[in-house]
């Protein structure tokens, strides 16, 4: 499955760059940092750059812990993102509230913890290497914890705008963010598959990266369309 994982970096790379224009002229350059962290997370799941990478950090599969610490930042930066182009207060409130900081400081306290108590060696893409070690199932189970949280806050939303609460384009795109945090919220059984199911797991993962690709997409196109109609209104 390595070319899904390389057609998923690509298309993240792609939308990045796409966002460069608008990000050099101050609009939202919270969209070109979030495709570029997507795009860096995607690298760090790859066999090749995360070997090299890792070796730089000392062959210690440092690099997955700060795999882990990109994915928890682009989660909640994504989930704020989606809150606002929905006018979603109430979860943007639970996100950056008391509740939501709480929640991400339990889980990354919970994540280096849990990655100090494992065996650290050898280097491998996906701690591929380590599965056997009793701490890897908490170390996993763990990444996954939080951005499912950040999909839960979300979904009644994008349920609601999906069923009609927003115009068109808007529609598609909650439905295709909706259908990207189910289908993460269902990694979350994982743990449940057996050990040779390893190309469902990665279909799920980068199946779920490119239905949020696709979603911001849309909402990046609804947009730039407004603008366009405001500017092109007669006074």
């Amino acid at each position: 499955m390595t070319w899904l994982a390389w057609t998923t970096f690509a298309v993240a790379l792609v939308l990045a760059l796409v966002r460069v224009p608008a990000a050099l002229r101050g609009e939202n350059r919270l969209m070109l940092g979030l495709f570029a962290l997507f795009a860096a997370a995607i690298l760090l799941s790859i066999g090749g750059p995360y070997v090299a990478i890792d070796s730089l950090l000392g062959g210690i599969n440092l690099a997955n812990l700060l795999l882990r610490f990109i994915i928890y930042g682009v989660c909640l930066l994504l989930a704020v993102r989606v809150s606002r182009a929905f006018a979603a207060r109430g979860a943007e409130g639970v996100l950056l509230g008391p509740w939501g900081l709480a929640a991400l400081a339990v889980v990354a306290a919970g994540t280096v913890l849990s990655f100090l108590l494992m065996n650290q060696m050898p280097s491998s893409v996906g701690l591929s290497a380590l599965d056997n070690d009793p701490w890897f199932d908490v170390y996993a189970g763990l990444g996954r914890i939080y951005p499912t949280f950040t999909g839960v806050v979300l979904l009644p939303s994008l349920f609601r705008s999906a069923r009609g609460g927003v115009r068109g384009p808007l529609r598609a795109a909650a439905g295709l963010l909706g259908t990207a945090y189910v289908l993460l919220a269902c990694t979350n059984t994982f743990v449940l598959m057996p050990t040779g199911w390893t190309g469902v797991m990665q279909v799920m993962n980068y199946g779920t990266l490119l239905l949020l690709f696709s979603g911001l997409a849309v909402i990046w196109i609804a947009a730039v369309r407004g603008r366009r109609r405001a500017r092109t209104a007669p006074a």
